[in-house]
């Protein structure tokens, strides 16, 4: 997998097609998705299915996660919970949230940089209905997939109908490339700062 930017994801994800995406949908989803975006709206691929896939990815890495604290949790808090990040004080304190405020604490989980995984070990650790996590998960992530699958899609439509009218088409893809980035960042300190707002506890 290329490094994390949006200049030489776009490439190889049109080099490996739907299920490398997929993949690596899974471990990192939102540049991932923008970048897929860019690579339907160049023609590649389709914007439906790349939608699709982007929240196919993210609830697979949810359910995951979620399985692994349902399934194990003694082997993954005594054990091993610490290489990840899943304290059992964390995971205490998870619990005692998610019972208070589900959708609150699904939604800080999802957001966070740093809760995803072991937030999500915790709600399988919690044994919140599977029905119930899979909802709210779907809640956050499909309006989510669609916005940056399409911010990638229209950006590049922007781009290839802007170079039809106007000269210096690299300085518009450079200005392209910055919006793209600038929504991404947006997107990251309006969730770290929801995050810190709304602290677990």
């Amino acid at each position: 997998m290329p490094d994390l930017n949006l200049a030489s994801l776009v490439p190889w994800i049109i080099a490996h097609g739907y299920f490398l995406f997929f993949v690596t949908a899974v471990i990192e989803g939102t540049l991932v998705t923008v970048a897929a975006g860019v690579a339907a709206g160049l023609g590649y691929y389709n914007i439906f299915i790349i939608i699709l896939i982007a929240i196919i990815g993210d609830l697979t890495a949810d359910i995951v996660y979620y399985l692994i604290g349902y399934r194990s949790r003694i082997l993954i808090i005594e054990r091993y919970g610490h290489y990840i990040g899943v304290t059992k004080e964390r995971i205490e304190k998870i619990e005692k949230m998610v019972h208070r405020h589900f959708r609150k604490t699904m939604i800080v989980v999802k957001l966070s940089p740093i809760l995803p995984i072991p937030g999500l070990i915790a709600m399988g650790v919690a044994h919140v209905p599977l029905r119930k996590f899979i909802g709210m998960s779907l809640l956050i992530t499909v309006p989510k997939a669609i916005f940056f699958s399409l911010l990638g899609f229209y950006s590049i439509k922007t781009y290839m109908y802007l170079t039809t009218t106007i000269q210096n088409g690299s300085y518009i893809l450079g200005g392209i490339i910055l919006l793209i980035f600038v929504v991404y960042f947006t997107y990251q300190k309006i969730a770290f700062n929801f995050v810190k707002n709304n602290p677990i506890d």
